[in-house]
């Protein structure tokens, strides 16, 4: 080969290498690696704010008049954020009290059974929803004095009817007690059973006899199903009238029956000075167990010696006039003078309450007062605490309405602490036990609370601006300013608050 033609295939050869190193040049324009950095910065925020009312309070069974029950209330923070706080009080009273019922010359109201238990605990059983009254029943439950039982026993006495000692008496028999019946519905049919041996009239009114009777005869009226009925008043009226056995008189005929005592005993041919008691029965309420005795309404006051006893002018007793004789006649009663035993059942709110608020050297808390004509109805509440320094309660009051009354802690209410506390207890007033007050009733006490999250100003230290529009908000409590912080040596921490009230 020629050196011009090697020379020109060298040529070549040259030329395809550049074209080839021309294209990867050129194809790796399309292999280079990117890359891009991110960074995400998250900032978290978690704020458990949980700020309540904490309270040591056991509710008692039966409150007494004079009795004293402890509640301690104060503020717990169970969050992770400090707060500002303020609390005030306020309640209602759901009173049972003594209404007039049923006038025992009408007919019973269409009644239903009552199934509520705060109800029957006391014996009010059946409601009229007309009337919306509630209508109390005596109890046949015997009772009796476990301490006597124990003495007797120890003497080896008996204490039962053999020995004419009654170790129990019921409710219903109590109204008995009187031991003289007055009155009963017409035709009535009742029985009893003689305690004594006794000389009674045996038979029809027009033809009847003195018969001796034993002790353990069960006597009474026509259809009673008595062994020895009983003479009537008169041809017109055969029911009998006079002594009875209170412990074991019992009626069959639905009606009002009466009975009565002597309390005042006085000179022959002068009238004497009785009281009466008695009952509404049912025949056909409950009769499996004998029937219903409604209570009748009493009287309070100067009307008897005794409870259970009818107002005064309730009844007409023909047999004062001839007291020597020894001779009961029935009585009259007089229209829309005696009734039912009734029960009312009212919710008397916040403002029907008397709220009085008072802070001195001797007592601060309140005095809550339901009027209740002239029988009035008082609790305490006593506070502590109270006063402008730390860790107390400061009382934010309206001059012109002392019901509106607000509690300001005096410092903030840090994370895991509690409060002073602020309620002590509550005590029911002795004058409460007027009688005829109430049957019953729950008083319940509202403590309410709100609180604000403290706040930190731009250097960290606890600020509190935004209490400032917190506490200045009226509403069911009275606004208030912040007018001077205390601070920790480190000045990251409030100390003290004073609160006062905003001008008005």
């Amino acid at each position: 080969m020629t050196k011009k033609k090697k020379s020109a295939k060298q040529k070549r050869v040259l030329i395809v290498a550049v074209i080839v190193a021309i294209a990867i040049v050129a194809g790796s324009t399309f292999a280079w690696f990117t890359s891009k950095d991110e960074v995400t910065n998250r900032l978290s925020a978690s704020a458990d704010y949980n700020v309540a009312i904490a309270e040591d309070f056991q509710s008692p069974d039966n409150w007494m008049p004079g009795q004293t029950i402890n509640k301690d209330v104060s503020a717990v923070n169970t969050g992770n954020v400090d707060a500002f706080v303020r609390m005030w009080l306020g309640g209602q009273m759901r009173l049972l009290s003594e209404a007039k019922g049923a006038d025992v010359t009408a007919a019973l109201p269409a009644l239903t059974k009552v199934t509520d238990e705060a109800k029957t605990k006391l014996n009010l059983n059946y409601y009229d929803a007309d009337a919306k009254l509630y209508y109390k029943t005596l109890s046949k439950e015997k009772i009796n004095n476990p301490e006597d039982r124990e003495a007797n026993s120890n003497m080896g006495t008996n204490v039962d009817e053999e020995t004419n000692q009654p170790a129990e008496f019921s409710e219903v028999q109590a109204m008995q007690a009187a031991g003289v019946l007055v009155y009963a519905p017409a035709n009535a049919k009742y029985t009893w059973t003689l305690e004594q041996n006794a000389e009674m009239k045996v038979g029809s009114f027009a033809n009847n006899a003195v018969e001796r009777l034993t002790k353990g005869t069960v006597v009474g009226t026509a259809g009673s199903g008595a062994a020895k009925i009983l003479a009537g008043t008169s041809a017109d009226d055969p029911n009998y009238y006079g002594t009875i056995d209170a412990s074991t008189f019992v009626p069959q005929t639905t009606g009002l029956y009466l009975f009565r005592r002597n309390v005042g005993e006085t000179p022959d041919g002068t009238p004497n000075t009785y009281e009466y008691s008695g009952y509404y029965y049912v025949s056909n309420l409950d009769a499996e167990n004998g029937g219903t005795y409604f209570a009748l309404s009493t009287g309070t006051g100067d009307n008897g010696n005794s409870d259970y006893v009818l107002p005064s002018g309730s009844v007409v007793d023909n047999s004062t006039a001839i007291p020597s004789l020894d001779q009961v006649y029935p009585v009259k009663v007089n229209s829309g003078k005696v009734f039912l035993f009734a029960a009312s059942d009212k919710l008397i709110d916040e403002n029907q309450l008397n709220w009085t608020f008072r802070n001195t050297s001797t007592y601060s808390g309140y005095d809550v007062e339901y009027a209740n004509g002239d029988k009035p109805i008082i609790i305490h509440i006593e506070l502590t605490n109270l006063g402008n320094y730390e860790e107390q309660w400061t009382p934010i009051t309206d001059a012109s309405d002392y019901t509106k009354t607000t509690f300001y802690y005096t410092n903030d209410v840090e994370a895991g602490d509690t409060t002073k506390k602020l309620v002590d207890s509550v005590t029911l007033d002795g004058a409460s036990a007027i009688r005829g007050a109430y049957i019953a009733f729950d008083f319940d006490l509202n403590v309410f609370m709100e609180s604000v999250q403290v706040t930190l100003d731009d250097s960290g230290n606890e600020g509190y601006v935004s209490v400032q529009d917190w506490a200045a908000t009226p509403g069911k409590n009275l606004g208030a300013t912040a007018s001077e912080f205390g601070s920790r040596p480190d000045n990251t921490e409030i100390s003290r608050i004073r609160w006062s009230a905003i001008a008005p």
